[in-house]
């Protein structure tokens, strides 16, 4: 088992670099938006990464899905139709969407924004969409045969590149909203050069009409998924607006982008390696247990991270951010809430992916985003930003439980319950002890915070939650990602 999660957390680390380089921009930008962009442009700016969301989830079709599901299954001629089918399918979606969507800019722009000025903005976002859609492919081919340090060598380049001319856009040329979205079209067109002409020399081209009915059979009934939870992740913003306007989903955006870090830290990078692994760990004698001890070491990561963030989240805005922006830290422990209970959510659909019930996975989802709606509606207008907050953390939770107890029905898995509560108990403990702390300089209460949050370790020690023979495990695999980061490193 243990050598299981010892390869889990090498790959892991190192993807988990690759999505810190990836998403990291939006972070390492964020001192920069915050004093060059007002609140209503910072709002501006989110409402087009969710039209783009929404129109990626159709135009994807749930693409690279079907090759993490099928890869594994296939020979390596039918895994060359895979990836060529997959290729071609999004080339095919994009050219049938993309011109449409161009020409409907200022209708689309008039619908978000309640004005067609934004159709300029919105036909770069079309644009850059499509590209990274179609790099989408051989990333994902990276993933799954777990080239991780290739994955986060490119990562490295494109952060490094988007973050030269994001600087060069915003801060000497002031070109504003238009400037981020170019750097992003430029970043994509490039990264998508070398990717794809990579690619085209690894794999012959083949087609198979049937491989490409199969993924369309397996990804399809994901659509209702993911049209539900672009209602729990964004819904709230077309309200926020509605409502409050776009200077408040400015400081919505800040808030949430400190909500997601367990979603871009832990989430994401264990999803890389886990995804395609956990469909071959499933034919293991000891398949179930394995499948319980990696949610508790995936609980206690999580648990970790939000409570770092949590606690320091007041100070950390106050140093990084601008003065418009500062009542964004209020939002930030819900919201880390909701997606601890998404990364919950993701672990437990596993019995319903192995079972191919994806269209009941949609159903849930697409309930619970009903809910989300009615909620949003109703708290919105009385509390505004964290009406959304209180929305987002309930719906997530909500849908967690709803998958788990399904799930469990179809694929039992002994999860270590006390185990979990004793060590979510301590982390409410030490967030409630370090939120009580009256420090008024934020370097000094940074340093203090930081030191309570790093006791947790010790603390489920103490209470004797951590067994020996996972300590000696934990020295061994402590050492291995060592050798590993450092290797990638150099």
């Amino acid at each position: 088992m243990f050598d299981t999660i010892r390869q889990l957390l090498k790959h892991s680390s190192i993807y988990g670099l690759g999505d810190l380089a990836s998403r990291s921009i939006g972070f390492l930008m964020i001192p920069i938006y915050t004093h060059y962009l007002s609140t209503e442009q910072y709002g501006v700016l989110e409402l087009l990464d969710l039209v783009s969301y929404v129109f990626g989830i159709v135009m994807e079709v749930g693409i690279t899905q079907a090759v993490v599901r099928y890869y594994h299954q296939y020979d390596a001629r039918q895994r060359d139709q895979l990836i060529t089918m997959a290729l071609v399918s999004i080339i095919g979606v994009s050219a049938v969407f993309l011109t449409p969507m161009m020409l409907s800019a200022p209708w689309i722009s008039s619908l978000v924004f309640e004005t067609p000025d934004f159709s300029r903005f919105l036909n770069i976002t079309f644009a850059t969409l499509a590209i990274q859609l179609l790099n989408g492919v051989p990333m994902t081919l990276l993933r799954i045969q777990e080239r991780s340090v290739l994955f986060v060598s490119i990562s490295l380049s494109r952060l490094l590149l988007s973050l030269s001319l994001n600087i060069l856009f915003i801060v000497y040329l002031d070109f504003g909203v238009e400037g981020i979205l170019l750097s992003g079209l430029i970043t994509s067109g490039l990264l998508g050069l070398f990717l794809i002409s990579r690619l085209l020399t690894e794999i012959r081209i083949s087609f198979d009409a049937s491989i490409a009915r199969s993924m369309l059979t397996y990804s399809a009934p994901l659509l209702g998924s993911w049209a539900g939870m672009y209602i729990l992740n964004f819904g709230d913003r077309f309200f926020l607006q509605r409502f409050d306007g776009l200077a408040d989903i400015g400081i919505y955006a800040l808030a949430y982008k400190f909500g997601m870090m367990p979603n871009m830290l832990i989430l994401s990078p264990f999803l890389r390696i886990w995804g395609p692994k956990r469909f071959e760990i499933v034919e293991d004698p000891n398949a179930r247990p394995i499948f319980g001890h990696v949610f508790s070491y995936f609980w206690f990561v999580q648990l970790f991270v939000v409570l770092g963030i949590s606690t320091l989240i007041p100070d950390v805005i106050q140093v990084i951010a601008g003065s418009e922006f500062q009542t964004a830290a209020r939002y930030v422990p819900l919201l880390l809430v909701g997606y601890m209970a998404y990364g919950a959510y993701s672990y437990f659909q596993f019995g319903l992916l192995l079972e191919k019930k994806t269209l009941y996975l949609g159903g849930f989802v697409l309930a619970v985003a009903g809910l989300n709606v009615a909620m949003n509606f109703i708290l919105i207008p009385k509390l505004g930003i964290m009406g959304a907050a209180v929305s987002t953390a309930s719906s997530f939770t909500l849908l967690a439980g709803m998958i788990f107890l399904y799930s469990q029905s179809l694929y039992r898995i002994p999860y270590e319950g006390f185990r979990l509560l004793v060590m979510t108990s301590v982390a409410l403990c030490l967030y409630f002890l370090s939120s009580s702390i009256p420090i008024k300089d934020p370097a000094w209460a940074i340093g203090i915070k930081l030191l309570i949050a790093l006791t947790f370790p010790l603390w489920l020690w103490m209470f004797g939650l951590v067994r020996d023979y996972e300590m000696n495990r934990i020295r061994d695999i402590w050492e291995s990602v060592r050798g590993v980061a450092g290797k990638a490193s150099s």
